[in-house]
């Protein structure tokens, strides 16, 4: 994909009841085959009972899955950090990563706290920017080497 064609949204959501081991398993690789098909690429966190994913990809194929998302009654209270185009991917040539809790730092726990908290104290108004927009995503997001992501 040339360079400026890429559509990277960013959202948080809340986890609705508890999801085992097996389920984040059954997510995880039903995701990876679907965004290997639709050139998709991207990045999902699951700590203290909140999502936060990142999808990079054709707008069309991005924007088609958040409404698979939005539909998915696992999630509720979505809300999206960032949406646009984007130089480049974060996560290049992995269709989905997935960093389980247990493989967060103490730092990196604090600061999805921290964003997840600035995300909850902001109200988000069509037309305005994003709630994550100035509250240190694009830092959290640019820790997560790719090579460390399993």
């Amino acid at each position: 994909m040339p360079s400026g064609t890429v559509h990277r949204l960013v959202y948080m959501s809340t986890a609705v009841g508890v999801l085992r081991a097996e389920e984040l398993d059954r997510i995880y690789f039903r995701a990876k085959a679907a965004n290997a098909q639709a050139s998709i690429t991207g990045l999902m966190l699951l700590y203290e009972g909140a999502f936060l994913q990142v999808l990079e990809g054709p707008v069309a194929g991005v924007s088609s899955l958040l409404e698979r998302i939005r539909r998915d009654r696992r999630h509720a209270n979505i809300t999206v950090l960032e949406a646009g185009p984007a130089e480049e991917r974060l996560f290049p040539g992995a269709p989905m990563r997935f960093i389980a809790a247990r493989n967060l730092s103490p730092g990196e726990k604090q600061a999805f706290s921290d964003l997840r908290q600035a995300v909850g104290a902001r109200p988000y108004m069509p037309g305005s920017p994003a709630p994550g927009a100035d509250n240190g995503l694009g830092a959290f997001l640019a820790a997560f080497n790719p090579l460390r992501a399993v």
